[in-house]
């Protein structure tokens, strides 16, 4: 079934900037680009407001809170924007590095990698290999945990080797794919809180790995479930245990983003945006798939916008959905489109 939305706001960026990360509810839009320059976007005021221009490292992660909004500035800091009588006022800073000397983190930055969920920071300083030393065998590389509204934190230590792709941190699990020699891959699910792994499996050792091919996508569900992509037009359901539970093959193109969201029935359905610039939704329970609209055909964007190509320059490109709007992030900057 085929749904009417149109174009309310552009988001435009500049050149070899991209948006990586963007929140959305049915009252305001947050994004955030790889140089840092971010803000938000009051939908029904019809406001945009700029928080910061530039920044030393990109935006992580926005997140919409009930009183607040937050920009994660990679591993340094969170901006904040409180609300108060129902308006956003006062920006404040909250550092969040671990490192209290800038000359160390500048030298490990290269070597870290961040995640942001709710109020965890999620910072991994990977044992990056010399040169003489094997790359793909597994080293031990040091992680930590904050809490950075309670100003708490845990730390650890994983077994990775130089090549891992994260999917998935929700404060609690981390979700990734680490390779080894040998075209060898490990699916994994990581408890922070029990220090153990939930799922720690041997994909080629799997009849149906070559099947599975690439993985693109791996997102958390409820009740100890994850949805993934594979072979970047196949959907699987599986629980924790790598049962399969349902699958159904995209009926468009190659899928380039997702979103999960509850609709008014309050199933879980995720957003898909592909390739061919269509967006459509999946709804777990049926296991079915509706498309909604094609980017090209609405209307309400300009023919010199449509001209210019959506996802031609391979950067990470994203999706949000709340009741009544779609975000989608292109080359261009950020798409908002109102359902009519």
């Amino acid at each position: 079934m085929e749904y009417s939305y149109s174009l309310i706001r552009h988001i435009k960026i500049f050149n070899s900037d991209p948006i990586c990360a963007i929140d959305l509810n049915d009252d305001i839009l947050l994004f955030g680009t790889m140089l840092g320059y971010c803000g938000y976007f009051l939908i029904n005021r019809k406001e945009l407001k700029i928080i910061s221009e530039i920044e030393d490292e990109h935006i992580v992660a926005t997140q919409i809170k009930k009183d607040k909004l937050c920009f994660a500035v990679g591993d340094q800091k969170i901006i904040k924007v409180e609300k108060k009588d129902n308006k956003y006022k006062d920006c404040t800073i909250k550092e969040i590095s671990n490192y209290y000397d800038e000359a160390e983190h500048i030298k490990k930055c290269d070597n870290t990698f961040c995640m942001i969920k709710d109020d965890f920071l999620f910072l991994i300083e990977l044992n990056i290999p010399k040169e003489e030393e094997k790359s793909a065998e597994k080293r031990i590389s040091h992680w930590i945990i904050k809490n950075y509204e309670k100003d708490k934190s845990f730390k650890g230590d994983l077994e990775l080797s130089s090549f891992w792709v994260p999917f998935e941190f929700d404060g609690k699990l981390l979700i990734y794919i680490d390779f080894y020699e040998n075209n060898k891959r490990y699916l994994k699910i990581f408890n922070f809180r029990d220090k153990k792994f939930i799922l720690d499996l041997k994909l080629w050792e799997m009849e149906n790995d070559e099947y599975l091919g690439h993985i693109s996508h791996i997102k958390k569900l409820d009740n100890d479930k994850i949805f993934l992509v594979h072979n970047y037009k196949y959907i699987q359901i599986r629980d924790f245990k790598f049962k399969l539970i349902k699958q159904k093959e995209h009926i468009g193109n190659e899928i380039l983003a997702c979103d999960i969201y509850y609709n008014n029935k309050n199933e879980i359905e995720i957003a898909l945006l592909d390739l061919s610039c269509s967006i459509y939704i999946y709804n777990e329970k049926n296991n079915c798939i509706d498309y909604l609209f094609n980017l090209h055909k609405l209307n309400s964007i300009d023919r010199e916008i449509k001209e210019q190509k959506f996802f031609s320059l391979g950067y990470p490109y994203f999706i949000k959905k709340s009741k009544n709007y779609i975000a989608v992030t292109t080359d261009q900057g950020c798409l908002l489109l109102k359902r009519q």
